[in-house]
């Protein structure tokens, strides 16, 4: 279901920015990372409960400030894509159980994409 283009972009959040700036980027994210893990084991499963994802979700929100146009092509456009495949599957396999595996930092993404369908029932966390 994933999709990216690494031999076509390879540009990082923070690379258009001095080395000042970087550095400064890269200790935010740091602490960012250290909120993530403080939430690992909220859940039955680790890294798989709303708060985790209430954490990565504001980290990549604050990712799409620092630099809109990196996080478009690396983050949301990615999702859309790897979204209309899950849509396809269920399109495929009407009435089946379907397992996404994907990483945690995805999971509010799914959520709320896929939540918002009728047509099935999204079981998250899971338990």
């Amino acid at each position: 279901m994933n999709w990216f283009e690494e031999d076509v972009f390879d540009e990082g959040p923070f690379d258009r920015f001095g080395a000042d700036i970087q550095q400064r980027l890269e200790k935010d994210l740091a602490q960012w990372n250290h909120k993530q893990m403080e939430t690992w084991n909220r859940g039955r499963i680790p890294f798989n409960s709303p708060a985790y994802d209430i954490v990565t979700q504001a980290m990549y929100a604050w990712l799409q400030q620092v630099n809109p146009e990196v996080q478009n092509i690396q983050w949301n456009a990615r999702h859309n894509i790897m979204v209309a495949r899950v849509a396809r599957a269920i399109a495929e396999h009407r009435g089946k159980r379907i397992l996404c595996i994907h990483g945690a930092d995805h999971n509010y993404w799914y959520r709320h994409a896929l939540g918002e369908r009728t047509d099935i029932e999204l079981v998250y966390p899971l338990r």
